[in-house]
């Protein structure tokens, strides 16, 4: 269900961008109060911190909107329209201001603007390099009729001079001619990340990891089988739920990690997060829902976020988890989070959460803190005010 862009839900909020300091270890107890930062994104999606130590975002988008005439039929059986309205923006983290880099990205949404899929991903190699990548969400020979043929494609990012972009290796024709999971041709690259020249990518529509080397040559890492489940209603037949993967995050370990979001059903609880490690991938932690990113701290904690959680139920509420290095998980955060897409970390350890992110353009940047709690008015302290106020009285009638 989730082939064509695994955002596409109804959900009619603004768009947002959280920050939430925690310098050290959160405790699930402490209260956050927000601001807000900017505002004016679209459909923003994956968020990253470059070399400089300010945070990089992608901005998925608003098709052609209702002009649009290049237009196709999606995975989701939507009728999607053709824009260049994608976008990768800066968020300066001194001046603590945004602004778009680059503004000409391809982008595919309904005729209303929401539901946009672009620009996904962002990643720095060692080097400093910027790479990006570009979802799809349909059968990648639907490119030919839409006569677009940079979805599905990892691009180069151009930061020196004036910001540009470039088309890379083609993650898309991977599913074309293999479809390692053996069901329908889709796919909808999603997330990214490199570890020592080689490219990892979460195909949500194909439901696998693939890998990049240094010359795009592409290949497989894992497939995720289909599993099957009850649906949460009668008459309560099996119903085969796809695994689709989406976060991606390289841990102190050296290790990737994977966020799965879970196809239709959308069971509560029935989303994990995997470690590739060796070659291999295992379940690392959970009884989740709907995970739609990963991101680490400087202290090795791993955090997970949740884009909804009860789809089907109507609650799009998503969470932001904490999970230690002992594996002991504690929500620590969901108030004001509407379908969230994107979780990033800065150095000195703020966590930053793009939100809202299933709709069109009108998001904003909320910078949330820890508020101190009212400490309670202790007895033995009024009683003491009290009598150095008496105290006072006595001695400056004396005075007089």
């Amino acid at each position: 269900m989730l082939k064509r862009n695994i955002l596409t839900l109804a959900v009619t909020a603004t768009t947002a961008l959280i920050t939430i300091s925690v310098g050290s270890p959160v405790s699930a107890a402490l209260v956050y109060g927000s601001s807000v930062v900017t505002s004016g994104l679209v459909s923003p999606r994956g968020i990253t911190f470059g070399p400089d130590g300010n945070l990089y975002l992608t901005e998925a988008g608003n098709g052609g909107g209702s002009t649009g005439s290049n237009c196709i039929i999606s995975g989701a059986g939507e009728n999607v329209c053709y824009g260049a309205t994608g976008a990768i923006g800066r968020y300066n983290t001194t001046t603590k201001t945004y602004s778009r880099l680059i503004t000409d990205l391809p982008s595919l949404a309904t005729q209303t603007g929401t539901d946009g899929t672009g620009i996904h991903d962002l990643s720095f190699d060692n080097s400093g390099n910027l790479y990006g990548i570009l979802g799809l969400g349909t059968d990648p020979s639907a490119r030919t009729t839409l006569g677009v043929s940079s979805f599905g494609h990892i691009i180069s990012v151009n930061l020196s001079g004036t910001p540009s972009w470039s088309v890379g290796t083609d993650i898309a024709a991977y599913e074309s001619a293999n479809n390692p999971d053996g069901l329908d041709v889709n796919s909808n690259p999603y997330s990214l990340v490199i570890q020592n020249g080689t490219t990892y990518v979460a195909d949500a529509g194909g439901n696998d990891i693939l890998q990049v080397d240094n010359m795009g040559g592409v290949g497989l890492t894992h497939v995720f089988p289909t599993t099957s489940v009850s649906l949460p209603f009668p008459p309560f037949p099996p119903y085969p739920m796809q695994a689709v993967p989406t976060g991606t995050a390289i841990g102190p370990d050296n290790n990737i990690y994977i966020a799965q979001l879970t196809g239709f059903p959308f069971p509560p609880g029935a989303a994990s997060i995997y470690r590739l490690s060796g070659g291999s991938v295992t379940p690392f932690a959970t009884g989740f829902t709907n995970l739609i990113d990963l991101a680490f701290a400087p202290n090795g904690n791993l955090y997970a976020l949740e884009y909804a959680t009860n789809i089907l139920g109507g609650n799009f509420q998503g969470s932001v988890w904490q999970i230690t290095p002992d594996g002991t998980k504690t929500k620590i955060f969901s108030d004001e989070l509407l379908a969230p897409t994107g979780i990033a970390i800065s150095p000195n350890g703020t966590i930053y959460v793009a939100n809202k992110g299933a709709v069109g353009s009108s998001g904003e940047l909320l910078a949330i803190t820890p508020v101190p709690e009212p400490q309670p008015f202790s007895i033995l302290a009024g009683i003491t005010a009290l009598g150095l106020g008496a105290s006072l009285k006595r001695k400056m009638n004396k005075k007089a």
